[in-house]
């Protein structure tokens, strides 16, 4: 009955959180912006894209200045390889699953080898994922991988404002964290765990595909963001909070996707859900996924732009992210599985002899 308790104190605690209010207010501004250029422009349905760019701005971390603007040069560079990934995916659909699998592997350890932390490998699988689905025309893909790259600028660009602002003017970075040595989680952390949640986020991908589902890739997506949980406490907690804060995260939507807003409303909507995510994501997540719903349902319809059937997007999301935070739980039992750790522990050995 205590853990009970305990379990439902998880889900609905606010906890305490160092992030400073700016950080979501310059997030939110950084999508905003972007969206109001391409409404200059009269496309913004490519805003939206240029947003794929844009959720590199998450991973800035609290260090000095010169890191930060590292950091987020290196993450620019992988969002726009990721995505790219994914439309060349679009060529061999039938390889898509395997594909997914290994960018999600390979993120995964190059997020985890040089402690990024939240948001994790999500945002790389997420643009891998998208790329492969936006169904766009081919002779468009280097204009869409161009857009994602100037969503990545733009969220540079914003990084360093935000920084001089925290650092040298409001001087809030008092608790700066000390950058940590490359490499000091361990082979089993850095090269196991991301295998194991490779496999299982490309096997979700293809259960959406081989039984047709409608927006599949949320499937993948839901998957990817349930087996980020470090311990399987932690993923049994966070797909009850995704699944209880899709359904009423999709009620939001619904009323949103039913409202016709002008350009300009727009774009403050997505600054106003972008800064709500931000700022809850790190207090209750059951709480950011009221938000997460409508803004990654945007970002997902960029194609279909103000196009779309509410009733069909959100009965397919609720479908899909359940289905995908099972898939997610299950690997969630493998990932903290003994027996099945040192089988894929063997294998990955012989792949990466030369790394402790």
């Amino acid at each position: 009955m205590n853990n009970f308790k305990n379990y439902i104190k998880e889900l609905i605690t606010l906890n305490k959180t160092d992030r400073v209010w700016q950080m979501p207010f310059f997030a939110g501004l950084n999508v905003a912006i972007v969206l109001l250029i391409s409404t200059y422009f009269g496309r913004q349905d490519l805003g939206l894209v240029c947003i794929i760019g844009t959720t590199i701005f998450l991973y800035i971390p609290n260090t000095s200045m010169y890191h930060r603007m590292i950091v987020l040069m290196g993450c620019g560079f992988g969002i726009g390889l990721s995505f790219t990934i994914g439309l060349v995916g679009q060529f061999f659909p039938i390889l898509t699953p395997i594909i997914i699998c290994i960018v999600t592997i390979i993120s995964a350890i190059v997020v985890r080898y040089y402690n990024l932390g939240a948001p994790g490998y999500f945002f790389f699988v997420f643009a891998c994922i998208l790329g492969s689905n936006l169904p766009f025309n081919k002779e468009d893909f280097i204009m869409l991988i161009g857009l994602v790259a100037i969503g990545a600028m733009s969220a540079n660009i914003t990084g360093f404002l935000y920084s001089i602002l925290v650092i040298y003017i409001l001087k809030n970075n008092i608790l700066e964290e000390k950058i940590e040595k490359t490499g000091k989680l361990g082979f089993d952390i850095i090269i196991i765990d991301p295998i194991i949640i490779g496999i299982f986020v490309g096997f979700a991908v293809f259960i959406g595909d081989f039984f047709y589902l409608e927006r599949s890739y949320w499937v993948g997506i839901s998957c990817a963001v349930i087996m980020q949980g470090l311990t399987f406490k932690a993923i049994w907690v966070k797909q009850i909070q995704r699944i209880i804060g899709t359904l009423i995260g999709s009620a939001f939507a619904y009323t949103l996707l039913n409202v016709q807003f002008n350009n300009f409303e727009f774009a403050i909507l997505m600054f106003i859900l972008v800064f709500m995510i931000e700022f809850l994501i790190v207090r209750n997540y059951a709480l950011a996924i009221i938000f997460i719903t409508p803004y990654t349902t945007y970002l997902a319809e960029a194609s279909s732009f103000m196009n779309y059937i509410p009733d069909i997007l959100v009965s397919a999301r609720i479908t899909d992210v359940i289905i995908g935070s099972m898939i997610g739980f299950i690997g969630g039992i493998f990932l903290h599985s003994k027996i099945f750790r040192i089988k894929i522990a063997i294998f990955a050995r012989k792949l990466f002899k030369n790394i402790d």
